[in-house]
C-alpha cells in the first residue's frame, strides 16, 4: 500500500446516495483498505440525531425552506468537530448526510482538507425490492425522517407521474430525485479545487478491481491483489412477495424513466432547480 501524499493535510469522504445502496457496504471496505481513518456508516442513537445525524426538523426544514439557520447550526457544529480530527481520513457513508444540508455546508472541511463525495448507486431494480422488503415509504414518518416526500417543495423531479404507480412509483422518484441531486451538485461545484466527485456502481465495487480504483481515487495506491473485500451487507430473505406480473411493471417503470440518460435531472426531467440555499 502506498498513501499518496494529499494536496490538503485530510482528506473526508461522503457520499451522494439513496440507501440501500451499499453504504454499509463501502464503510466497511474504506474501515479495511484506508490507513489511518475513522470511518462510520450511519451514527445512531437516542442522542445523536440532531448531533452526528441531522434529526426530523433538519431533513424537513432543509428540503421545505433551504439551508436556513438552524440547519446551518447542525452542519458548522457537526462539520466543525469533524475537522478537528487527528487522523488522515474521515469516511461517514450515511446516506441521510445529503439530503439534509451536507453539500450545502462543507466550508469546516474545506478549509483544512479535500472532501471526497461518491456518487454511490445501484441497478434500479434492486434498489426498490429492497425498499419494498424494509416496507419503505409507506408512511410520512418514514420519508421525511430516512428519505424524501415526494411533495417537497425543493424538489428536482416531478413525482405527479411517477406516484400514480402507487408504491413502486415513489421509490423510482426517490431514485430520480437523489440521481438529479448528485448531478446537480457535481455541476454547481466541479470546479472546487478541494470538493472532488467520484461515482462508483455498488456491483463495481464488489470486486478487488473496482475498490482498487476508488481507493486510487482516493490517494491510497493498492494493487487490486492487495485490496480486502469484505463480505457482503444487509443479505436477508425476501420479506415481501413480488408476483412475476408486478416484477415486470416495475422493470417497465425503470425503462420508461429512461435511466441510460447520461445525466439525470438536467432538461425536461427536471421540474426545478432550486437547491441553493
Amino acid at each position: 500500500m502506498q498513501l499518496a501524499a494529499s494536496p490538503h493535510a485530510k482528506d473526508f469522504v461522503f457520499t451522494l446516495t439513496t440507501g440501500r445502496s451499499g453504504t454499509k457496504y463501502l464503510a466497511s471496505l474504506l474501515e479495511l483498505n484506508l490507513p489511518d481513518a475513522e470511518c462510520h456508516h450511519e451514527i445512531h442513537g437516542w442522542d445523536r440525531f440532531g448531533v452526528d445525524t441531522p434529526d426530523l426538523s433538519h431533513m424537513t426544514l432543509f428540503n421545505s425552506q433551504g439551508n436556513v439557520e438552524k440547519v446551518q447550526a447542525f452542519w458548522k457544529s457537526k462539520l466543525t468537530r469533524i475537522a478537528s480530527m487527528q487522523s488522515r481520513f474521515y469516511v461517514e457513508t450515511s446516506h441521510l448526510l445529503m439530503k439534509g444540508g451536507l453539500v450545502e455546508n462543507l466550508a469546516p472541511l474545506t478549509d483544512v482538507g479535500t472532501v471526497h463525495l461518491i456518487a454511490l448507486e445501484r441497478d434500479p431494480y434492486a434498489t426498490i425490492v429492497s425498499f419494498r422488503n424494509r416496507f419503505d415509504f409507506l408512511d410520512m414518518a418514514n420519508r421525511w425522517l430516512w428519505y424524501l416526500d415526494p411533495e417537497y417543495p425543493r424538489n428536482l423531479v416531478a413525482s405527479r407521474d411517477l406516484v400514480t404507480h402507487g408504491l413502486n412509483g415513489i421509490c423510482l422518484w426517490y431514485i430520480l430525485e437523489v440521481r438529479a441531486r448528485a448531478a446537480r451538485y457535481e455541476s454547481l461545484l466541479s470546479g472546487s479545487a478541494r470538493i472532488v466527485f467520484h461515482r462508483f456502481d455498488l456491483e463495481e465495487l464488489r470486486y478487488a478491481e473496482g475498490a482498487s480504483r476508488l481507493l486510487n481515487a482516493l490517494g491510497v495506491q493498492v494493487h487490486s491483489a492487495k485490496v480486502r473485500v469484505p463480505a457482503p451487507e444487509n443479505v436477508g430473505r425476501l420479506m415481501v412477495a413480488i408476483d412475476p406480473a408486478e416484477q415486470a411493471r416495475i422493470r417497465r417503470l425503470i425503462a420508461a424513466a429512461g435511466f441510460n440518460a447520461p445525466v439525470f435531472g438536467q432538461g425536461g426531467r427536471a421540474a426545478s432547480v432550486r437547491m441553493s440555499a
